[in-house]
């Protein structure tokens, strides 16, 4: 499975500045409706839902990487949104340090089992440290694009 084939361009986030988990997954929901790919009115429903995920156990992974996640919108296919922080955010993750790669994955409900499927390819390319570190330091989209189409082809 590619990351690549759920990832587009315009939805690599870099150089966010965000408070909390809380708020970043409101941003990136925002985003989502400005692109038109989440309508207005599920808005609420889908913060919801992703911060409800958040609260049974947060989606931190450990390594400065979160994966949060939500599932059965009504899209064509699932949707991944990467986003860099560069000073980084609370995400209660797993060894407690701050999180400043997000991969958050949106899933639809035409193809529901998927997601769980995408969850584990991007688990396993976070096992990089090459590759995290790359992203870390890229200075824009194109090339937060390329590295992980890149990884991809490998």
């Amino acid at each position: 499975m590619k990351i690549s084939e759920y990832l587009s361009k315009d939805m690599i986030l870099t150089g966010i500045k965000t408070e909390n988990k809380y708020s970043l997954c409101k941003l990136i929901v925002d985003h989502l409706i400005s692109k038109k790919i989440i309508a207005e009115e599920r808005r609420e429903i889908l913060i919801d839902k992703i911060i409800e995920r958040e609260s049974m156990s947060s989606t931190g992974i450990g390594g400065g990487v979160a994966i949060p996640h939500a599932s059965g919108e009504d899209i064509d296919n699932i949707i991944i949104v990467v986003a860099q922080i560069p000073d980084g955010v609370d995400f209660d993750a797993i060894d407690d340090a701050p999180v400043d790669l997000v991969f958050m994955i949106i899933g639809s409900e035409r193809v529901p089992r998927i997601h769980l499927q995408l969850l584990a390819t991007i688990v396993r390319v976070c096992k990089n440290v090459e590759l995290v570190k790359a992203l870390r330091e890229a200075s824009d989209v194109g090339e937060m694009y390329e590295l992980i189409a890149g990884f991809d082809r490998e």
